[in-house]
């Protein structure tokens, strides 16, 4: 018979009710070779990461906040401390922040010595850093200081919400708050959650509702309200500014975890002018549900020249291909998560933040793989409820394609057949090899059996023990029957 390709599927989209009853792909992502590749979307690992640095006087806890301040010191807080980390990963200990949960963080335009603005989500507490100085600057009594919740930075200002719903701005490249230097979001009265910047629109979002302003230049307060929607943040620590490619064009948006009017959640939402265009797949919305949106948060980081936005918590780790609009699943050894939470580029470099521990890494796909790596393969014929014995196929070769092969197959009823690829070491995080995991699309041609004889497996194998990076370029399949 006739080899017949088998599609592997372009994103992760579970389906509802058996996880394995449809495509996923786990640690690793379809690229887009265009129309002139020999196969349109292969499959590539993720990038795995080397240690950089471990933070000093951290306390507990993992990695809360960074802030690339000029490419030659990074801020980085990590449990109870602040750290600054040099490019060769050298971490000095500089003090105590309050708090729980992500730090926001924010630099003006102060030449010489910028300030960095910093503010606990849990809120309450106001830093500056000035010089690898940290205080606290004293506010005028009247400014509720107990229910600062996030800052950012635009045109020297720094902007500060609180979750009352008022919002102060600083004096321009200065860290002092005056007590009239504030105003009231008003088209909801909702309080207000984040403040993040869009190109030139600065975006103040709610449980309900978003507000955009921009800077006029008036004298008594500077920036008026351009228009308001009925969409709001699920979650704070959610809300993203990058730029990404929307409809074939780079520009400036946010990406954040969207709830309605009535404060329902109702997806990972896009801003495409000021408007938020729906993004998530339907596993996505299902896990954010699931989880406690407390532990929520999100992060971006280009590699590559794609921009990755990850969507992660304590049950999940979802990605999302800014490039290609697929969302594909990330992991760690023993974690049904991704370990990283907080991502920054400095002098050049992906810097990555640990969950749990005060490490930093550095990611990169030329790092030396543990052991060789191995494919292996394996059956479900029940929607992936149980599995057939697992099938291994050594993986040699540098940098070529070599093509695995595994016979008899056996017959698929209306169930059709789930195949799971997983080449083991694939991603390399910290010395730990991870697998990537590919399910192609449920293969079957309901209602009638299928007979199949042989799986073809074509392999990118990276350089020796260096990932460089592997993958799965396509498969073909030797079968019976009417394949849907």
């Amino acid at each position: 018979m006739p080899l017949r390709p088998v599609p592997l599927g372009v994103r992760t989209n579970p389906d509802r009710t058996n996880d394995d009853g449809a495509a996923v792909l786990i640690n690793c992502y379809a690229e887009d070779a265009g129309e002139e590749g020999a196969v349109r979307y292969p499959i590539y690992a993720c990038d795995g990461f080397a240690a950089f640095s471990t933070l000093t006087g951290s306390g507990s806890g993992g990695i809360r906040g960074f802030l690339n301040l000029d490419d030659t010191t990074l801020y980085t807080v990590t449990g109870s401390r602040l750290n600054r980390v040099t490019t060769a990963g050298v971490a000095t200990d500089m003090a105590a922040v309050t708090g729980t949960g992500p730090v926001y963080m924010a630099r003006n335009r102060k030449a010489s010595t910028p300030q960095i603005a910093m503010v606990p989500s849990s809120g309450g507490s106001y830093y500056i850093v000035e010089n690898n100085v940290v205080s606290e600057p004293t506010l005028a009594v009247g400014i509720p200081k107990s229910l600062f919740n996030s800052v950012c930075a635009i045109d020297g200002y720094f902007v500060i919400t609180l979750s009352n719903g008022e919002w102060y701005i600083s004096g321009i490249d200065a860290s002092t708050v005056d007590l009239l230097d504030f105003t009231t979001a008003t088209s909801n009265p909702d309080g207000l959650t984040r403040g993040l910047v869009r190109g030139r629109d600065l975006c103040l979002m709610g449980p309900r509702s978003t507000e955009f302003y921009v800077n006029t230049g008036a004298a008594n307060f500077p920036f008026e309200r351009v228009t308001a929607n009925s969409v709001g943040i699920y979650a704070g620590p959610t809300a993203v500014a990058l730029t990404a490619t929307m409809d074939g064009t780079l520009a400036d948006t946010v990406i954040w975890c969207g709830s309605n009017a009535d404060g329902a959640y109702v997806g990972v939402l896009m801003l495409g002018g000021y408007d938020a265009r729906k993004i998530s797949a339907p596993w996505v919305d299902r896990a954010v549900r699931d989880a406690t949106a407390s532990t929520l948060r999100a992060f971006s980081y280009t590699r590559e020249g794609t921009t990755f936005y990850c969507l992660t918590s304590s049950t999940f780790t979802a990605e999302y291909n800014t490039k290609t609009g697929f969302w594909h699943k990330r992991t760690s050894s023993g974690l049904a998560y991704w370990r990283v939470v907080e991502a920054a580029t400095f002098n050049g470099q992906t810097i990555f933040g640990d969950y749990a521990s005060a490490a930093l890494y550095q990611a990169s796909h030329a790092i030396t793989r543990a052991s060789a790596s191995t494919l292996t393969f394996r059956q479900s014929f029940n929607g992936g409820s149980t599995w057939n014995t697992a099938r291994t196929h050594a993986i040699g070769g540098a940098g070529v394609t070599t093509r695995a092969k595994f016979n008899r197959l056996g017959q698929a009823k209306e169930d059709g057949r789930v195949m799971e690829l997983v080449i083991s070491n694939a991603v390399m995080e910290a010395g730990t090899g991870n697998p990537m995991t590919v399910r192609p699309p449920v293969l079957h041609a309901w209602p009638a059996p299928t007979e199949a004889h042989a799986l073809h497996v074509d392999l990118t194998t990276g350089a020796s023990l260096t990932d460089d990076p592997m993958g799965i370029k396509q498969i073909a399949i030797d079968i019976d029957g009417k394949v849907a």
